[in-house]
Order: C-alpha cells, then sequence, then structure tokens
C-alpha cells in the first residue's frame, strides 16, 4: 500500500504539561512588572497588584467574593483583614508559582493565611511541617492552633504528643500559662504517660503555684480532675492532706478523706481508671553472681535515663515465681515471662525446668499466672506476631529442642504448631514483616553453636533457611528495625568466647553484613527497641553478670553507655511495654 493510500488519522489529543507551567510563569513576569493587572488588594498598609481571574483560579475565597455579586467584584481595590501583608507576599507568590519556603518563623501566619483563602494544599503541607516540628515546649500551643484552625490531623498528632511527653511538658513554660479549662481537659485524660498519679497531682500544684493570687481559689476545682484513690495512702496523708493549697479548704479535706477510705477499705479503687504508663524497658528474672535466679523487675525510664527496682514498690511486685534463662515478649500491651530454669542446688543435676508463664499488666501492676506450656524448658526464644505468643526451641536436661509452641490469648491455650528444621538454645529471635526469624542457639546433641537462621509464616506454617550468620554462637539476642535484623553479642562455647559483635540483616538484598560492635562483649542479655533505638541490657561476659546497658543509633552507627541497672543480670528477659 502507498503512502497516499494509508488511512489518516482524524485526531489526536496533545497533552502538553509544560503549558500550564509556562502560562503562570508569564503571568508572575507580567504581575511583577505591573502589567495587565486588574486588581489591588490593599492588607494594611501594602497594596498588591494582580490579576483577578488568577486569584479566583487559586482562592476560592476569592473567587466567591469576586463572582457573587459582592462590592468587592466590582472594585480595583479590595481589601483584605485577618492577614499581614508580608504572609500575603508570600501566598501571592505562591499562587503564581506553586512554590513557597516555609520556615519555623512563617508557617502559622502561613497556615492561617492559607486556611482563610482555601488554599487547601498549603495548608496541609504547613500542618505536615508543623507534626514534624513538636517539640515539649510548643506542642501546648501548637495543639491549640491546630484545633482552632480545625487541622484535625495535627490536632491529633499535638494532642498525642502531649500525652506521650507529659512529664516533659509540665516544666514548660506553655503549660504554666495554660488557662484553666485547658489544664482541666487535660488533667481528665486516661491517657496521660505518667508513672504514678503523684505526678499528675505535682503538675496541678505547680501550675497553681506559678500564680498564686488567681488560682489559690480555684484549687478545689483542679483537685476534682486528680484520681486521689491512685495515689498511695502516706502520700495522701502527709502532702495532699496538709498542702498549703487544699487544707483550709472543706470541700478538698472532705475529697481527700474519703480517698483515704477507701484506701482503707479497699472499696471502688478497682473501679478507677487508672492513667496510661509511658513505654518503659521492664527487665525480669535472671541470675547474678550471688543468687541463682531471681524474681525480681527493674524498669527503665527514657525520659530520666534512671533505672527503678520494682521490689521497692509494695504495688509492683517481682514475679511469682524467681528464674533465670527465661524467654520474654509483650503482646496487647502486656508482658510475657515464659519457661526458665531453677538451680535448686549448687549441682546442675539439681536444676529443674520450667513450663510455667506469667503475664504482667503494668496499667494493674501486677503478675498473674496464665496456662503453662506442654513442654518445661530453659533458653526459650519467645516472639509475639499475629495476635500469639510463640515458644521456640530450647533446652531441658535432656538435650535441645526444635519444638514450637503457640498461646492463644483469647482461648488461654497452648498448642504445638510445626518444628523448625534444627534444635537450638539459647537462639535469637525476632518479627520482621509477619514472620518469625531464629538464628544461631545451641544444640546439645552434637556439643555446636549454629550460624544457620530459619524463618516461620505463620500462614502457611512452613519454616524455611534464610542466609546464615558469620559467626555461629548461642546466648545472642535480635531485634528488628525497619527491614532490617540485627543480632548481637553471643558466645561461642568450643573456644568460650563471648562476642562484642553485631550483624545485620537485610531482608530485602538477603544479605548479613557487620556494623560497629557493641562496646562490652556479652551473652545472654536482654534487648529492647523504643523510637528507632536499640538497648541491650546486662548479659555475663565471660567473668561477671552485667549491670552495664548501652544504646545503639542506627542512623548514626554509634553506641553509647545509659544508666546501669540497680543489680547484675544474665538469662534475663527483656521488653517494652
Amino acid at each position: 500500500m502507498s503512502s497516499s493510500q494509508k488511512k489518516m488519522i482524524e485526531s489526536r489529543v496533545f497533552h502538553i504539561q509544560t503549558q500550564a507551567n509556562t502560562a503562570f510563569n508569564v503571568m508572575q513576569e507580567l504581575r511583577i512588572n505591573q502589567q495587565l493587572c486588574d486588581i489591588v488588594l490593599c492588607v494594611g498598609e501594602a497594596k498588591f497588584s494582580a490579576h483577578r481571574v488568577v486569584l479566583a483560579g487559586c482562592s476560592p475565597y476569592l473567587r466567591a467574593m469576586f463572582t457573587n455579586g459582592m462590592l468587592e467584584s466590582e472594585r480595583e481595590f479590595v481589601e483584605l483583614h485577618g492577614i499581614e501583608a508580608s504572609t500575603m507576599g508570600l501566598l501571592l507568590d505562591f499562587m503564581y508559582t506553586c512554590c513557597m519556603e516555609v520556615t519555623v518563623d512563617n508557617v502559622q501566619a502561613v497556615l492561617q493565611g492559607a486556611s482563610m483563602l482555601g488554599l487547601h494544599a498549603l495548608r496541609t503541607m504547613c500542618a505536615h511541617f508543623l507534626q514534624n516540628q513538636l517539640t515539649a515546649s510548643n506542642c501546648l500551643g501548637i495543639h491549640y492552633f491546630a484545633d482552632v484552625y480545625s487541622c484535625t490531623e495535627l490536632e491529633a498528632v499535638a494532642r498525642q504528643f502531649i500525652y506521650q511527653n507529659f512529664l516533659d511538658v509540665i516544666r514548660m513554660e506553655e503549660f504554666f500559662e495554660l488557662p484553666e479549662d485547658r489544664l482541666i481537659n487535660l488533667l481528665k485524660s486516661d491517657k496521660l504517660q505518667v508513672m504514678s498519679e503523684n505526678q499528675v497531682f505535682e503538675a496541678a500544684c505547680s501550675w497553681l503555684q506559678y500564680d498564686p493570687g488567681k488560682r489559690l481559689d480555684r484549687a478545689c476545682v483542679i483537685l476534682q480532675n486528680i484520681r486521689l484513690v491512685l495515689l498511695e495512702r502516706p502520700f495522701l496523708e502527709n502532702v495532699v492532706l496538709k498542702s498549703e493549697y487544699f487544707r483550709t479548704c472543706p470541700k478538698c479535706q472532705l475529697l481527700i478523706s474519703k480517698a483515704i477510705r477507701m484506701k482503707q477499705e479497699c472499696s471502688e479503687v478497682e473501679s478507677v481508671t487508672p492513667r496510661a504508663q509511658p513505654p518503659c524497658i521492664y527487665v525480669m528474672g535472671g541470675r547474678n553472681s550471688t543468687d541463682s535466679q531471681l524474681k525480681s523487675t527493674e524498669r527503665y525510664d527514657f525520659l530520666l535515663d534512671q533505672w527503678i527496682h520494682m521490689l521497692l514498690f509494695c504495688s509492683q511486685p517481682p514475679m511469682n515465681i524467681a528464674r533465670t534463662a527465661v524467654g520474654s515478649a509483650s503482646l496487647d500491651g502486656v508482658l510475657y515471662a515464659v519457661g526458665g530454669e531453677c538451680a535448686l542446688a549448687d549441682t546442675q543435676d539439681d536444676t529443674l525446668y520450667l513450663h510455667c508463664v506469667e503475664m504482667y499488666d503494668p496499667v494493674r501492676k501486677r503478675w498473674e499466672h496464665k496456662p503453662n506450656m506442654k513442654l518445661a524448658r530453659s533458653f526459650v526464644a519467645v516472639a509475639a506476631v499475629g495476635g500469639h505468643l510463640y515458644a521456640i526451641g530450647g533446652e531441658d536436661r535432656a538435650g535441645s529442642y526444635n519444638i514450637v509452641e503457640r498461646y492463644d490469648p483469647k482461648t488461654e491455650t497452648w498448642s504445638f504448631v510445626n518444628c523448625m528444621k534444627r534444635r537450638r538454645a539459647g537462639a535469637g529471635v525476632t518479627v520482621c514483616d509477619g514472620k518469625i526469624y531464629v538464628a544461631g542457639g545451641y544444640d546439645k546433641g552434637p556439643h555446636m553453636d549454629r550460624a544457620s537462621m530459619e524463618v516461620y509464616d505463620p500462614d502457611t506454617g512452613d519454616w524455611s533457611f534464610a542466609p546464615e550468620m558469620e559467626k555461629a554462637c548461642s546466648g545472642l539476642s535480635m531485634v528488628t528495625l525497619d527491614h532490617f535484623i540485627y543480632a548481637f553479642g553471643g558466645r561461642y562455647r568450643h573456644i568460650d568466647q563471648y562476642f562484642d559483635l553485631v550483624e545485620r540483616y537485610n531482608t530485602v538484598s538477603r544479605q548479613w553484613t557487620t556494623i560497629t560492635p557493641m562496646t562490652t562483649p556479652r551473652a545472654w542479655f536482654g534487648i529492647a527497641v523504643f523510637d528507632n533505638r536499640i538497648y541491650v541490657c546486662g548479659g555475663f561476659d565471660g567473668n561477671s553478670r552485667l549491670r552495664h546497658c548501652e544504646m545503639y543509633d542506627p542512623e548514626l552507627d554509634t553506641w553509647s553507655v545509659i544508666s546501669g541497672m540497680k543489680i547484675g543480670r544474665a538469662g534475663c528477659g527483656a521488653t517494652v511495654v
């Protein structure tokens, strides 16, 4: 067929995306040169020449003003109120160029102006910018600002930030300057993250003390929003009852006396909702140089860099059963201590291997017995995924195991699932993308430490091998951040070597690499992740059970030492709740 006989294409749609950008660039140039402008916006003393059609195309507010028969639709000079001249200049540039530099100094004014003019995309970007600027010193102000301008997402994020950082927030100027109604709304919340109600009480008193002349007569109203029955009885009797703010007010004295009586009679105390607990590392059990096994628990406060020995508080008891070589994990806001062992005498033959399980509720501050595992064992690896708890491997006097049990907290039952391909005790375990990764561990049968890693898929119930670590070891610990799995420390029994080694596995490239080592070699230690940082606690370095703790920052690839635990522990469990 000749070219003259080819069928002609009758139409074709062309979409040239740069055309609009080019047109707006020309209009911006015309505005700067004050050409073809048909309107002047008057903002205070400043005047801005512009093109009515451009303003109407970008701002629903101005479009309505120009097209709905208002007086401004015919005028050349239009006054705008409620916006600063400098902000109006930025917004005009944005409407013509779609570009703006938002800074900490201008973001609130820009968001306010964008809200007024209906520049929704810019308003959203400003709200996201403010989310990233939240600190303890400005979160109350940002929360109020977001509430006023109905920035729903920013308001929710700021509110949650206030709850999570309450103990920091109450030391800031913004807190002391809060109006009474906003303070009361804060004090009413169940979601304040505090160690105890004492801290809420002390925060309220500090607010009263900031301006006693004006606030002293409001003390009774403030006290009604403190959950007095959650305060310790000695604190109620010796501090609250005798406080300068409440001792002269009959109503306050009545409220405090009622709380003391309720604590004495244990009446209605359970019906009062405790505040939310701030996330903490809980380290439980283990052993040290003087104790064959421990039942005590310690709690690490990230904000204070401080360990609290929970034996010191009658309201925060130790575990019911002392144990070392214990497995642990958190699930649905509570933590579990699983299995372990107890030395009944000085000889290894008298070791008692445990199948008992305990659960700690940080809100109710108590340990509860849960159904036993089917198989008693120590050095069991424990992981939580898909609403279930998995107890993996471990050992007893007879040998090491590849057995896996799954616990369903809804039915409170244990059941066997598919076994691992290899027997392991003291293996590292972590969860990544809904799958369980188990690596290393010791097999008593051939007397060998393993370097291999297996992956369990809860959906299929199958185990499969993944690339193995560089070093064979047991007593290691593993965690996950993003798509990386980290393996820390451990011991190689053949030559009794303890590692400070850290290996990182990329689950995408399926490759192990070595990163900056720990400051101290250790095995059988606790590990936890919080706020994209990894915390290692205690363990055994070949000579002593350690109190020493350190923190790894993956972004900087650096280690820093944090406060040590109250006592040395090896074979302990650790988790964040």
